[in-house]
């Protein structure tokens, strides 16, 4: 059974069948020590080495904030905030495989494979017969396993070859390479980005990489969070609006710095970040960071500094912030983007009619090809009439051939003999 006893509004003592524990309760804090201590619930709301997503949090979040959870809520808001302090290691140049040789036990399983294949075709009484038959099976085995070491080494060197050659692309900062690794690791990852861009710098010299990624709307802080009351006891207070833009503010610049560090420990020849952050609108999306972070930003700053100060002085267009509350919305596009885009979607409609004008064209086109066969049907069926009425002439002129020729024996037999008439 445990026993709980309060010392001072932020000092507890809890006595249980593990031990005995005291724990020192803040703002926003908790610590535990004590025989049998464990971890504070407060500090780990997930299974250790368990990857959630942004999706799995906000979805935890609403179950946290709907049961009242409040270690739940303070976990998930403590990992919204530092998911910058991710370690991601620097990509690095792979290994190649290794191209070992067959295995002494699969080299004794070919030989008494072997054996046994060889052996029961000479009798046992012939013990020279069968020496000789076990030193051809040694042989044929010992042959075969080199020929599988030589399949070995070059299936080996042919995969070092093809790692050394994607490794060549990235280290080359091609843009495919580049775009298939970063995409690959976003997908493994769940993190919600997508690189759409790889090059250099035509006036810097510098690499870059662009990167799109989907953060949550402001519903992923909770109206509610864990607080204490006037007496020290934790409870669920309601947050003010500007507490709730705080506290998303602060979590869209960790993940927007996670975001970057992940690009760069992948892009190894990338020298900046440029990174685009959206959210969700009505139906569609919203930018509400479009920002670059150069490599030295990334990697020198110190890893426990706030991030918000970076999100915003990084910004290539001003965040923007409306109202006392300091409600983030979208940013404000430039006139030439503006005027990029209505062109651009002048162009795209000017295409779609150049399409249903072609589309058209094609239906004339083949109103005439169905036109032109109809004449040709018709001018072979007028040449098959034209065909049939000589066929039919020349039977009338062979009929009256044969006619003709009945009448003139006629009248040979009758002792008459007409005159046959002279043809041109």
């Amino acid at each position: 059974m445990d026993v709980l006893l309060r010392v001072a509004p932020e000092v507890r003592l809890s006595s249980s069948t593990s031990g005995l524990r005291a724990s020192l309760e803040g703002k926003g804090t908790r610590r535990e020590t004590g025989v049998g201590s464990r971890p504070a619930s407060g500090e780990s709301g997930h299974t250790a080495g368990e990857h959630l997503t942004l999706t799995d949090l906000e979805a935890r979040a609403r179950q946290a904030q709907e049961s009242g959870d409040l270690p739940a809520l303070r976990s998930i808001e403590e990992t919204l905030r530092s998911l910058h302090l991710e370690n991601h290691p620097l990509r690095r140049r792979p290994e190649p495989p290794d191209a070992g040789g067959l295995p002494a036990k699969e080299r004794a399983m070919l030989q008494r494979a072997a054996f046994q294949a060889a052996l029961p075709r000479v009798s046992v009484f012939k013990r020279a017969a069968r020496n000789q038959a076990r030193a051809v099976a040694e042989t044929e085995a010992d042959n075969f396993a080199r020929a599988l070491d030589v399949a070995q080494v070059v299936i080996a060197q042919h995969r070092a070859a093809t790692v050394d050659d994607q490794w060549s692309a990235l280290a080359e900062h091609d843009h495919c390479a580049v775009i298939a690794e970063l995409d690959a690791e976003f997908a493994a990852a769940g993190c919600g980005c997508t690189c759409i861009d790889a090059g250099w710098d035509a006036e810097t010299s510098r690499g870059y990489v662009t990167v799109v990624t989907r953060y949550p709307d402001i519903d992923i802080v909770a109206e509610r969070g864990p607080g204490f009351s006037s007496s020290g006891r934790p409870m669920l207070r309601r947050r003010t609006r500007a507490e709730r833009n705080s506290r998303y503010l602060s979590g869209l610049a960790s993940f927007a710095l996670a975001a970057a560090r992940r690009s760069i420990s992948v892009a190894v020849a990338a020298d900046d970040v440029h990174l685009v952050v959206v959210r969700r609108s009505g139906e569609g999306l919203e930018p509400i960071y479009v920002g670059s972070l150069s490599r030295e930003a990334i990697t020198l700053r110190p890893a426990l500094a706030d991030p918000v100060p970076l999100l915003l002085g990084s910004a290539v267009r001003p965040l923007q912030f409306d109202g006392p509350a300091h409600d983030l919305v979208a940013v404000t596009p430039h006139d030439d983007t503006t005027d990029i885009v209505r062109r651009c979607v002048a162009a795209l409609d000017a295409e779609a009619l150049d399409v249903r004008a072609l589309d058209v064209q094609a239906l004339d086109v083949q109103a005439l090809d169905v036109q032109a066969l109809d004449v040709q049907a018709l001018d072979v069926q007028a040449l098959d009439v034209q065909a049939l009425d000589a066929e039919a002439l020349d039977a009338e002129a062979l009929e009256s051939d044969v006619i003709a020729g009945e009448d003139f024996e006629h009248w040979e037999a009758h002792g008459i003999r007409p005159r046959r008439l002279q043809r041109d």
